[in-house]
């Protein structure tokens, strides 16, 4: 079923929207789950869904995912440990050699409170305070979630500052004011200009934090989510940038499947560093396929440089006509400066996938023209990516174009839709038309008067930072989940 209001869409959109959904088949729900396993656990009853994927970790620390069917109506613990012994036997393993102990409930060493892998998240000295940054426009009730687990975390010294996104009407503000009011590490600013990047970019140059992390508003972080993102800053000066592992916090409907399929926004459970050297990732356009690196729901920058270096490149962003990668600019610019971007798996959060196939394709369609609107900027405005681009590029159009399919049932989640795969072409195509147009709409921009000029600001901050979009590759800065290039790469 097509959803409401559809006139108030943009025609690009609503011409997307236009394309049938897949065929009806039967769609198994499958029931997003977490286990620790040095905690007791019950029986989960089968209510609606068939197959269960779930989260293993030990002491708050993932080990991998495994995927469970129940029997009799229920899952039972002990044939998750079974899956578990079978498929991740060895990370397990490894994980009790590491804190020195021989069993998953074994406490710590005499004289230790807790377990050398928990205690390795802790900063020798004085932990860095972190700036939170979250950019909301009118999704106060998601907000609400997303704030609660933000204040859960297990870190002591961060601030949270929420940026409300050219809203349509007081929601949030009040929702804000309601809920966390009394916390005096929330701060609420209103910013009248519309734009993720700017709301983000206004938000980290609010904040006071050593370091300035993002995540979305339909984001939930689990306790570990700060604590991991700075230890991975530690030891390593040129570590700029530190993502994490983004998991679908539902797979119940056919759509968010079909995403997963797309390559979802998983990265793995491994932790990398990534380079121009000897850390080079395995891409056939690496590093320009940035969303290997990671995604602005979930990463963390030295506030200072990240803002040095002009924020996100609003031109790149979301509510822009190039419609978003901005974060994986940043990610590249940061990469092609000489500096490491580093993915810590701990640093977990849980996003919420797209539950109806026309806001799937609409955002597999502005993903990949968001990839190749970043291509196109950098191919424009860096002369070390336009050769490396003129020289790999042609080599993989034939497959990003005319590849028959780009998932399939060994993923996990059925079928890869062929909407889908004609929707990624068609977005590879238009996005170099997308970043001039959004080229366009920034120059226009800049020569008009910003609205309201002169006007007396209202009791909320309004905010004033970032940069103006018009700056080219290495002077402004960053943003998506994957692209592909044809040969199966992922965002």
């Amino acid at each position: 079923m097509r959803s409401r209001g559809r006139g108030s869409k943009p025609p690009l959109q609503r011409l997307v929207n236009c394309i049938p959904e897949p065929a009806e088949r039967a769609v198994a729900p499958v029931r997003a789950l977490a286990t620790e396993l040095s905690a007791p656990a019950a029986a989960v009853p089968a209510d609606g869904w068939a197959r269960a994927q779930v989260l293993v970790t030990l002491h708050g620390l993932p080990l991998g995912a495994v995927e469970v069917t129940p029997t009799g109506g229920r899952l039972e613990p002990t044939a998750v440990l079974r899956t578990v012994e079978r498929e991740l036997g060895e990370q397990l393993r490894a994980h009790l050699r590491r804190d020195g102990i021989d069993d998953v409930r074994q406490a710590p060493p005499a004289g230790e409170a807790r377990h050398r892998c928990r205690r390795e998240l802790d900063s020798p000295g004085r932990p860095p305070l972190v700036t939170v940054v979250v950019a909301t426009r009118d999704r106060h009730r998601q907000l609400a979630t997303c704030l609660r687990s933000i204040l859960a975390v297990d870190y002591p010294t961060f601030e949270v500052v929420v940026v409300d996104n050219a809203p349509s009407d007081e929601s949030t503000a009040r929702m804000v004011e309601e809920l966390f009011g009394g916390d005096p590490r929330v701060r609420y600013l209103r910013e009248g200009r519309p734009g993720a990047s700017h709301a983000r970019n206004v938000g980290a140059a609010a904040g006071r934090g050593e370091l300035v992390a993002f995540t979305d508003d339909d984001a939930v972080v689990d306790e570990l989510w700060l604590a991991a993102l700075v230890a991975g800053f530690r030891n390593d000066p040129r570590v700029a940038c530190v993502t994490g592992l983004t998991l679908p916090g539902a797979l119940e409907t056919a759509a968010q499947q079909a995403f997963e399929s797309y390559g979802g926004m998983g990265l793995g459970f491994e932790p990398r560093v990534y380079d121009l050297e000897d850390n080079r990732g395995d891409t056939r356009l690496y590093p320009y396929t940035a969303g290997i690196f990671g995604a602005s729901n979930n990463a963390a920058f030295r506030r200072r440089q990240f803002l040095d270096r002009g924020g996100f490149d609003e031109v790149l962003g979301p509510a822009t006509p190039a419609f978003g990668a901005e974060d994986l600019d940043v990610f590249l610019a940061l990469v092609l400066d000489g500096h490491r971007i580093a993915y810590e798996p701990a640093a977990m959060v849980r996003h919420e996938h797209r539950l109806r196939f026309d806001d799937l394709y609409w955002q597999v369609f502005t993903y990949s023209a968001g990839f190749t609107a970043l291509l196109t900027k950098w191919a424009i405005g860096d002369r070390r990516a336009r050769a490396e681009l003129a020289e790999r590029v042609p080599r993989l159009l034939p497959a990003a174009l005319l590849h028959p399919h780009r998932g399939g049932a060994g993923d996990g989640c059925g079928a890869y839709p062929p909407q889908l795969r004609w929707l990624e072409r068609a977005g590879y195509v238009y996005g170099p038309a997308a970043y001039a147009r959004s080229r366009a709409q920034a120059w226009w921009q800049r020569r008009r008067p910003p609205r309201g000029a002169g006007r007396r600001r209202g009791p909320e901050r309004e905010g004033v930072a970032g940069n103006d979009g018009g700056g080219g590759p290495g002077v402004d800065a960053p943003g998506r989940t994957a692209s592909v290039t044809g040969d199966g790469e992922g965002r």
